[in-house]
């Protein structure tokens, strides 16, 4: 490899870049979790790891893990080849993606060919990675692994991992008697932010305690930006903390400090069952090696039913939030949202759902929002949902307005009622909500705190009035999820159902 060169070239490891290396070269670690905030340099060790595992066994096959295809291809693979060009090794030299080297470039063939070469990384010496989704349980099929690297692991499903993945490292010992990687797992994350990413933070305390078998194999670090300061520019850290959406998650991504659990939430009924992946990776291995960030619009999504009309819900003021979802036989199906906040306004945010689904073929849209948008605009007897419809109208859609003179909803009645839906409690449709499409709103209903108020149970609003706070994980977007589904199902509610709080208790 680095056949484009020959320079060597010298690399200043940090404090935890070095670590990472001692615990694989001298301890000869091959469980890892690294626990590092951005730009502490994951790319590059890595890219490190990735290396000594094509080094130690040519010719064999790994896994790349992402949770899911899009990931994948949107962060992963442009961060791995960047920290590979770093220490030398050059794509359509020392590697090639979504294509066979051996006939295009004369690499050595892998010991076990893949049936496709769409979703692989081949290397001069014939190692192979092959890029597994976690979405996709045929993805890693036939896979026989002789070591697993995933990076942002904080976002995977790790009953996934270990059925899709985890179960294919069984790479033999005689081909490789040398190799002190063989049958690694290397996962390296920032600070998870939402709960689906436990199973990561929780492996440190599993090592620590020795109550894993073959402990002395495993080792957990973690490391904030800040140890790798001498090489970001300056100024760089002030401005991640000015335009982070959210204390939490510069306090998380940057410094690699995890947020404290929501106890008392709005939502308390809320977990990961509620969450699910659907992608069209047909479409999205076929971008592979060609990737760009534009094609990535509704054509993704394989949750749409497009016999179906799309709900818009939307609640308004400085910071306006959108949710798409669609209502199904017995289930409320979340499956996209966006945001824009002033100076940016209204029609930015129509503009960017309409590009997003200017390839859905049902252009019908049920529109609902904030009692707020009955509220006249400037210069207009239009109202805000007047303005939103006609906008709507001349991109081609055909809407019906859900919300037009529509009181406030109740927060105690609310509450009851999108608790008894997510607890799944007796006629109630479950709530569904595509992860990948709506990470804000995740974490926004996460935590959305709850208080006793003069008429029950309310949501605590307080953050989206703190100016110095970024306004993507308050309770905004909670707010446009709640819109629609007391509109479509609060006629389920019995008198009993609203006496029975201690029903919504976790």
């Amino acid at each position: 490899m680095g056949k484009k060169s020959n320079i060597y070239r010298k690399i200043v490891l940090n404090a935890a870049q070095m670590i990472a290396f001692l615990a694989v070269t001298i301890l000869k670690k091959s469980k890892i979790f690294l626990e590092w905030g951005r730009g502490t340099g994951k790319s590059f060790i890595l890219a490190f790891f990735m290396k000594k595992m094509v080094k130690q066994m040519p010719g064999a096959s790994f896994a790349l893990v992402g949770s899911t295809y899009q990931q994948i291809l949107s962060r992963t693979l442009p961060s791995t080849k960047e920290g590979l060009e770093v220490i030398g090794i050059y794509e359509n030299v020392d590697y090639v993606v979504g294509k066979n080297g051996t006939t295009s470039h004369g690499f050595k063939s892998p010991i076990q060919a893949p049936n496709s070469w769409k979703n692989i990384i081949h290397f001069s010496n014939g190692a192979i990675f092959q890029m597994v989704s976690l979405d996709n349980s045929d993805s890693g099929r036939g896979l026989n692994a002789f070591g697993i690297l995933g990076d942002e692991a904080a976002l995977f499903d790790p009953t996934k991992l270990y059925y899709n993945v985890k179960t294919t490292n069984r790479g033999k010992q005689e081909r490789f008697p040398k190799a002190t990687l063989l049958g690694c797992e290397i996962y390296a994350s920032s600070t998870p932010v939402s709960k689906k990413g436990k199973w990561f933070t929780d492996m440190e305390e599993l090592i620590a305690k020795k109550q894993l078998k073959n402990y002395k194999k495993y080792i957990f670090l973690k490391a904030s930006s800040l140890v790798n300061k001498h090489n970001l520019r300056k100024g760089w850290f002030e401005e991640m903390e000015e335009e982070a959406p959210s204390k939490i998650i510069y306090n998380a991504e940057i410094l690699n400090i995890r947020p404290k659990e929501i106890l008392n939430g709005f939502y308390p009924q809320f977990s990961k069952k509620h969450l699910y992946t659907n992608l069209n990776n047909d479409y999205l291995i076929n971008l592979t090696p060609d990737y760009q960030s534009s094609h990535l619009d509704c054509r993704k999504d394989a949750d749409l039913d497009t016999s179906k009309p799309l709900i818009l819900s939307i609640d308004w003021g400085v910071f306006i939030s959108l949710v798409v979802s669609q209502r199904h036989a017995n289930e409320h199906r979340v499956v996209k949202s966006l945001h824009k906040q002033q100076p940016e306004i209204i029609n930015n945010l129509i503009d960017d759902f309409c590009d997003y689904y200017q390839e859905y073929p049902n252009k019908r849209i049920q529109l609902y929002y904030g009692h707020d948008g009955n509220a006249r605009t400037s210069n207009s007897t239009d109202t805000y949902g007047d303005q939103v419809v006609k906008m709507l109208k001349q991109r081609g859609w055909r809407v019906t307005d859900k919300s037009k003179g529509k009181p406030a909803a109740p927060h105690n009645l609310k509450y009851t009622l999108i608790n008894l839906m997510l607890k799944g409690y007796m006629n109630y449709p479950k709530i569904t909500i595509n992860e990948d499409n709506n990470p804000n709103l995740i974490i926004s209903i996460e935590r959305a705190e709850a208080t006793d108020g003069r008429n029950g149970i309310e949501k605590v609003k307080k953050d989206e009035k703190n100016q110095s706070m970024k306004q993507e994980h308050t309770t905004h977007y909670s707010d446009a999820f709640d819109i629609p589904l007391w509109e479509l199902y609060n006629h389920l509610l019995s008198d009993r159902d609203k006496e029975h709080i201690e029903l919504l208790t976790p």
